[in-house]
């Protein structure tokens, strides 16, 4: 493992990647804890916040398609819009009482924000394949 690229990695990348983990980490303790808690509200207000720095700061990260057709946006940057839908939403849902709007939502964003894309972040020539899975495959 190559970890002197993450740390040579641009800010908004090393940002982007450690609230990420840390959202990763909460949002998993959301699924799996108790519903309706002043814990569970408390750390629900914070994933959100870290959704939405997650997602924004994705804008600013383009080295999947530099010279892309869109400015240098991949596909994966709808992800990213799709996670402050699904935030706004959520948020919208869990105020209104409507919990089981507000669960589909925040699972969604969980799944769609943090699984998915975080899958992609492996793809071949991107930062966390060139950390974790390049250096396997050259010993």
């Amino acid at each position: 493992m190559n970890f002197s690229l993450l740390f040579d990695a641009p800010a908004i990348i090393q940002i982007h990647l450690y609230i990420a983990i840390s959202a990763f980490l909460v949002g998993s303790l959301q699924l799996f804890g108790k519903k309706g808690t002043t814990l569970h509200k408390v750390l629900g207000r914070l994933w959100v916040v870290m959704m939405i720095i997650i997602s924004l700061t994705s804008f600013w990260i383009k080295e999947l398609m530099p010279n892309g057709f869109f400015w240098g946006y991949s596909p994966i940057h709808l992800l990213s819009i799709f996670v402050l839908f699904q935030i706004s939403f959520g948020v919208y849902f869990a105020r209104v009482g409507n919990m089981e709007g507000h669960k589909k939502c925040m699972t969604y964003t969980y799944v769609g924000g943090l699984i998915i894309a975080g899958a992609f972040t492996f793809y071949p020539g991107r930062l966390l394949y060139q950390v974790f899975i390049n250096p396997l495959l050259s010993t």
